[in-house]
């Protein structure tokens, strides 16, 4: 290709300048409107044919925003309710589960006389353990009664109304219970530690006590109204202290005291007086 010589490129930037000034002359008198016009009519019929073909394609292509808008938040909808649908079945599978067991506990202990019972409150401030359950002295509860779930030491009632009743639990810092090793017969006393940051510990046990991880833990009966070879937990952890020549040690229990619902109270043996 030939390269502009000096001239050619100067008469061209020319030619530029003076055709540019000249149409912003005429565009400010005016002057191009009939060719502005012109160009307007030969393009808006092709900008209407446009917007024509883009309506059709919409309404053959699918729901417009708002319809997008409406299905997504009826999914979303449908969504969270089987989501809460679920929660309640995996509740409720739960509580079937417990007084299934509950059914079992009274079966195999024939001699004791038991009443089941729900929970129905909790501690509203979180500072001490204790459920509200819907049995009460018109069912025969009096204070002392021992509660497990389903054959597992839960607590005691200690406060009683003619409908409800007050149970405090095993691990709660204001409760203690006499228990024993079941696997040595080793006594001891049982203590809630949840204020603590722990949930129950084994102390007073004798010295030279057999103890080891994994030994479960039972009632001993050496507490008013709970009867002996209740399971509280298990051994998670010894603490021998040499010196003070005392032996301690960590209990897990064998159930999650926060998923309590189905309870079975204690009335007490044999047949009513």
């Amino acid at each position: 290709m030939l390269s502009l010589t000096l001239r050619q490129t100067a008469i061209l930037v020319l030619i530029f300048v003076v055709t540019s000034t000249g149409l912003i002359i005429l565009d400010q008198h005016n002057r191009l409107n009939p060719l502005r016009a012109g160009g307007e009519q030969l393009v808006r019929p092709l900008g209407d044919s446009f917007h024509r073909v883009g309506r059709r394609l919409a309404a053959l292509g699918g729901p417009d925003e708002s319809e997008l808008a409406r299905q997504l938040a009826a999914v979303t909808a449908e969504r969270d309710r089987l989501l809460a649908e679920n929660v309640r079945l995996r509740q409720l599978e739960q509580e079937v589960t417990q007084l299934r067991e509950q059914l079992g506990f009274q079966t195999t202990h024939a001699e004791l006389r038991t009443v089941p019972a729900s929970v129905i409150g909790r501690d509203p401030e979180g500072t001490h353990q204790y459920v509200i359950i819907d049995r009460g002295s018109n069912d025969g509860l009096e204070v002392g009664m021992a509660v497990v779930s389903p054959n597992v030491f839960v607590g005691q009632v200690t406060e009683v109304a003619p409908d409800r009743a007050r149970v405090t639990l095993a691990i709660d810092a204001s409760y203690q219970v006499g228990a024993r090793l079941q696997r040595s017969g080793a006594d001891g006393i049982v203590y809630g530690r949840w204020q603590a940051g722990g949930q129950l510990l084994l102390r007073y046990l004798d010295p030279a006590a057999d103890v080891a991880e994994g030994d479960v833990v039972v009632t001993s009966g050496q507490t008013a109204r709970v009867p002996a070879g209740l399971v509280i937990g298990k051994v998670a952890r010894v603490q021998r202290n040499v010196q003070a020549d005392t032996v301690t040690a960590e209990v897990v229990p064998l159930l999650d005291f926060r998923q309590l619902h189905s309870l079975t109270v204690i009335l007490g043996t044999g047949a009513p007086q």
